[in-house]
């Protein structure tokens, strides 16, 4: 099936999901109502990894609505690393020294309860203008080694869209360095098209792909293949993970995780801890707790396989390595 039909068929209803795993609503108290306050959708390549019959699938966790999203401490909110004011205009964020980061949509093929931008103001975005204003901002900064594509998902934007924006880009002569952030390789593999490969592989840029893997289950067969492809065209693949209550917060699912993000040429790269969004904090891990996993997988993975686990604090140059937090 073509990717972009692939992703038209994504359940967009609570009750066809739990329909396809066989649970019953009150078996796990859904938020039914989440249409109104984060939209759910999941793509069915996803949906056909969660075990059916298991109200606490690890992959079922992190993209079902429940009630525990009504509950929101303080200290929990609608943009959790302070982003606003970082926006130069519409699009361009730049956080940290060297590195530009350009929100190209707002759409993504799935929708992870955890997200940090879950009301980010996606609608203020208007597409060309922006980006066409946020490219010149990076030409008129030197110190712009980088530029991030982030979103919602880049890889939601068609080949056609990604070729303009690449050109964009290798046209600013000081960025030497393109990097993708994206969801899309793992839900939607069908999305690693030949096209999409020969295209990163073309450009002049230096070019990385980080993907977001939190669970070992969600990579399938043919996600793996997905990637594998995308390795041996030369592609630089870099995994981040969020850590979650309940769904990895456990030393043996990291170290697996780990173990098969290198089977299928992928690096881990961050284990980041959450970022405290509106509606999330049922996700969220003690330092403390993931102080001692992080000591776990030391002690057993080799260092090449093994993710910094870090924070992320608004004001801050960098990510900050969760030890000298």
């Amino acid at each position: 099936m073509n990717w972009r039909k692939e992703l038209v068929s994504s359940y967009t209803r609570i009750e066809d999901l739990l329909s396809l795993l066989e649970l019953n609503i009150n078996q796990i108290d859904p938020l039914m109502s989440a249409k109104t306050h984060f939209p759910f959708r999941v793509t069915q390549a996803y949906a056909s990894r969660i075990k059916p019959r298991d109200p606490n699938d690890p992959l079922l966790l992190q993209v079902l609505p429940t009630n525990d999203e009504l509950v929101s401490p303080q200290n929990f909110s609608d943009d959790p690393v302070e982003e606003g004011p970082l926006k130069k205009n519409n699009s361009l964020l730049q956080k940290y020294h060297g590195r530009a980061l350009l929100i190209t949509t707002g759409a993504c093929a799935i929708n992870c309860r955890y997200c940090f931008r879950r009301a980010f103001p996606y609608q203020h975005i208007i597409k060309s203008k922006a980006l066409e204003s946020a490219f010149e901002q990076i030409s008129q900064d030197i110190s712009i080694k980088e530029v991030i594509l982030s979103g919602g998902d880049p890889l939601i934007l068609d080949d056609k869209e990604l070729k303009r924006i690449f050109e964009s880009v290798h046209q600013i002569k000081h960025v030497e360095r393109l990097r993708i952030h994206s969801r899309l390789p793992i839900v939607l593999p069908s999305r690693l098209t030949k096209r999409f490969i020969k295209l990163m592989r073309d450009t002049p840029l230096q070019t990385s792909l980080v993907v977001h893997v939190n669970h070992p289950n969600e990579l399938d067969n043919p996600t793996i293949e997905s990637l594998r492809r995308c390795k041996e065209s030369g592609i630089t693949l870099l995994n981040q993970s969020v850590l979650l209550k309940n769904i990895n917060n456990d030393t043996e699912t990291l170290i697996r995780l780990s173990e098969i993000l290198f089977l299928a040429g992928v690096l881990p790269y961050y284990m980041h801890m959450l970022d405290r969004v509106t509606g999330s904090a049922h996700f969220e891990v003690s330092d403390a707790e993931a102080l001692s996993l992080e000591a776990q997988l030391r002690a057993k993975l080799p260092g090449y396989l093994m993710p910094t686990f870090v924070r992320e604090i608004s004001k801050m140059g960098s990510k900050i390595p969760l030890a000298q937090v």
